[in-house]
């Protein structure tokens, strides 16, 4: 009975230690997530992740793999630093499939110390497209490198990685796996068949005893002791891995949790409109930030934003965009983007900014490559530089809401190739990566050399969209109601989806312009600044040359203002400018009424003016900036040398018009300028008024005195007759004495005669 106690216990001990040495791991691990596409981004910062060795004492390495696909020199480079940590620190390396090692992928698991699988897992095809990449011998031994010696599988290993990476390589069972060395049909049965690279399952690996357990990724996590930042991290890989969309959350959830309605009413919604052929533009960047204004202060429980539109300019879209995004995350007022057919190029930029998407039956989003006009006026593809800014500008606003990041690059960038293999977007370097073959081909998304535009049901599909809305038949919205922007929800079709049929007493709040709003927008637009502009510069030159102030001035002055007006109405301009262009002018005043200092005054106006000016008429200013990663303008860069081409282009448009009414105009407007009131008309009514009869004015050397401001044009007294007349371009005050320096054709052109010609 003794020897039986002593029996039992000592089985005891013996098992628990056991089970104590099968649970035990070191105190850190460093665990490495490699799901999906293995891209060079995601392998640089899996590469970061195992610095983590150096730094601390860590033994053990915990990858988990689930990938289709990927570079495979990058995973060969990321395989060898791995080899070299296992050996030169002695790092044990466990790797847990789970589900697909599939591609470049495939390379990791000879790699490990331990293999663990889930249920159902295929593991091999290394090369997957990627044949042109590596010759077959020197894949094979690389992969065959990494085979530790000392493995008791190192044999069998050997043969599956030459039949994983060279498909002329045949594989029979012949009591154990053996490479097929003739030519003809074997009579053993056939493992890998030759044109085809070998892909095992879980039933082999099983069979070869090449794995340590069999169980799910649930259970694998749990056998090793991760932190609670590596498990965080973990599940934040996977929820961008394994779906269509990042967000793991069901619509239902998403809606009930940012959507927030007074269950007895009434509940106010908000509505704005982008539609139109003419495109996105300043002009309708102040309408909406109007809108915006407009319903941060009512607080409706949402905004519907209707799209149907072509696209437009890309800074205003960013404009748009980020001031829908500030409404969402600083106001707590949701977007929803309602495509009610089109939302192309920028439209989708505005789609992708809101929190939810809904697209009609026949609607469709996408097609946003950036384009520029070229010299002869046709729209042609924008340089590589600024397409890789928009495309990333473009994933950074679709990861903002948990939206697929490569479906929008995609839209932007013609060259991507995306594929949907076992449920997952793929993005692929090459043609030769797509998956044609076999029982669950590729479906390809985009095409290389297309640009991306999904219909309703791919919007859907893909996670670009949330909610499909089919035709019904609605009450239609009176005119009056239009008119008005208010009518209940139950008109609009969005609220015939469940979720927002239950909203009780919905009604529609459609922003609508006022006369102001309305009056902004056209000073806005493009064409009408520049014209703005012109007529500025067009009238200034005209006052100029005439004497007093009259039309001219009048027109130019107001042209001014409402370029002003216009820019601090889209928020362009700032203080900083409104006060250069200000100074400038008042220093302009100075010189030519208070304290003349011939010209270095007038000089140092002008370009305080010129500054305040262009920075107002420029959009972007304080916002343009170089991009150091696509070595580019950013979208405010662009805009801004655009309007400064418009601008340049409407001052060399001003100067010829300038010559040819100082030839063929100015002359003739000699008679009118006896409207104009100087102060001496009763003065003028007793001499003569030149441009009459060129034989009966003074002749050069005549002298005299001015007696209205020659600016350069006024008027001089000449033996007791006044005459109107010019100087050679500088102003001449009142009172000063000239000289007749010639006769410009009935023109007096006079020159200032200093004090002691005066005397002499």
């Amino acid at each position: 009975m003794k020897h039986l106690y002593f029996f039992l216990l000592v089985t005891a001990f013996f098992y628990g230690t056991l089970f104590s040495i099968e649970q035990s791991v070191p105190d850190k691990v460093v665990v490495l997530t490699l799901k999906g596409y293995l891209s060079k981004e995601k392998l640089a910062e899996a590469k970061k992740t195992l610095s983590q060795l150096h730094s601390g004492d860590a033994k053990l390495l915990v990858i988990e793999l689930d990938t289709n696909s990927g570079d495979i020199i990058e995973v060969l480079d990321l395989a060898k630093v791995i080899y070299e940590e296992k050996v030169q620190r002695n790092i044990k390396v466990i790797v847990f499939i789970e589900d697909n090692a599939i591609g470049a992928g495939a390379v990791l698991p000879y790699l490990a110390d331990e293999l663990y699988i889930s249920l159902f897992v295929s593991w091999g095809d290394i090369p997957l497209g990627s044949e042109t990449v590596l010759p077959t011998n020197i894949l094979r031994n690389r992969v065959v490198s990494l085979i530790a010696s000392n493995n008791p599988h190192a044999q069998i290993l050997s043969l599956m990685a030459a039949a994983m990476t060279d498909s002329s390589v045949q594989i029979v069972d012949d009591n154990g796996w053996k490479i097929e060395t003739g030519t003809g049909t074997s009579s053993h049965p056939v493992v890998s068949a030759r044109g085809q690279t070998l892909v095992v399952n879980q039933n082999q690996l099983k069979q070869l005893g090449l794995v340590e357990g069999v169980l799910s990724a649930t259970d694998f996590r749990k056998r090793f002791p991760f932190s609670e930042a590596q498990q965080t991290q973990l599940k934040e890989e996977i929820a961008a891995t394994t779906s269509l969309a990042i967000s793991e959350k069901s619509l239902e959830e998403r809606l009930k949790a940012h959507i927030k309605y007074d269950p007895h009413g009434p509940n106010q919604i908000g509505h704005i409109i982008v539609e139109g052929q003419s495109g996105i533009s300043q002009s309708t960047w102040l309408y909406v930030k109007t809108a915006l204004d407009h319903y941060k202060q009512t607080k409706p429980i949402f905004v519907i934003l209707e799209l149907n539109t072509p696209g437009g300019e890309v800074f205003a879209s960013q404009e748009i965009s980020d001031a829908l995004k500030s409404l969402d995350t600083q106001y707590n007022i949701p977007v929803i983007a309602f495509i009610n057919n089109w939302a192309i190029s920028a439209g989708a930029m505005l789609a992708y900014s809101c929190r939810f998407i809904a697209v009609v039956k026949d609607g469709s989003i996408g097609a946003a490559e950036p384009v520029i006009q070229g010299s002869s006026g046709e729209l042609q593809t924008a340089s590589e530089k600024i397409n890789s800014a928009l495309r990333a500008d473009f994933a950074n606003r679709a990861r903002f809401f948990d939206r697929n990041p490569y479906i929008a690059e995609a839209m932007v960038d013609k060259d991507t190739i995306l594929v949907l293999r076992h449920g997952q977007i793929l993005k692929l370097d090459n043609e030769n990566q797509i998956r044609t073959t076999g029982t669950d081909p590729d479906i390809i998304i985009s095409h290389k050399g297309k640009l991306l535009t999904l219909n309703a049901e791919q919007a859907i599909k893909y996670g670009v969209a949330d909610l499909l809305l089919l035709p019904q038949k609605l009450e239609p919205i009176t005119p009056k109601e239009q008119e008005e922007g208010k009518w209940p929800a139950s008109k609009m079709l969005l609220f015939h989806y469940p979720f927002f049929e239950n909203i009780p007493n919905a009604v529609i709040d459609s922003y609508r312009m006022d006369w102001k709003t309305h009056f902004f927008v056209i000073l806005a637009h493009p064409m009408v600044s520049s014209l703005l502009f012109l007529g500025m510069l067009l009238g200034f030159y005209m006052e100029i040359n005439t004497p007093g102030f009259g039309l001219a001035g009048t027109l130019a002055l107001t042209c001014l203002f409402l370029i002003v007006l216009s820019s601090l109405s889209l928020e362009i301009a700032n203080w900083l400018e409104l006060i250069f262009l200000l100074t400038g002018v008042l220093i302009i005043l100075v010189e030519l009424f208070i304290l003349p200092t011939f010209g270095l005054l007038g000089f140092i106006g002008i370009l305080l003016f010129i500054v305040g000016l262009f920075g107002m008429m420029l959009p972007g200013v304080g916002s343009v900036s170089f991009e150091l990663d696509t070595h580019s303008l950013n979208a405010a860069g662009e805009a801004f040398f655009e309007r400064l081409a418009w601008l340049c282009g409407t001052v060399v448009l001003a100067f010829v018009l300038m010559v040819i009414m100082g030839r063929f105009i100015t002359p003739s407007l000699v008679g009118f300028r006896r409207f104009v009131l100087t102060g001496h008309e009763q003065e003028a009514s007793q001499g003569y008024i030149a441009g009459e009869n060129p034989h009966e004015l003074p002749q050069p050397g005549s002298k005299g005195e001015v007696i209205a401001t020659l600016r350069p044009a006024g008027k001089v007294i000449i033996n007791d007759m006044i005459y109107d007349a010019i100087s050679e371009g500088s102003f001449i005050e009142k009172g000063a004495p000239i000289v007749v320096a010639r006769l410009d054709g009935s023109v007096i052109v006079v020159e200032k005669i200093s004090l002691s010609e005066g005397q002499a």
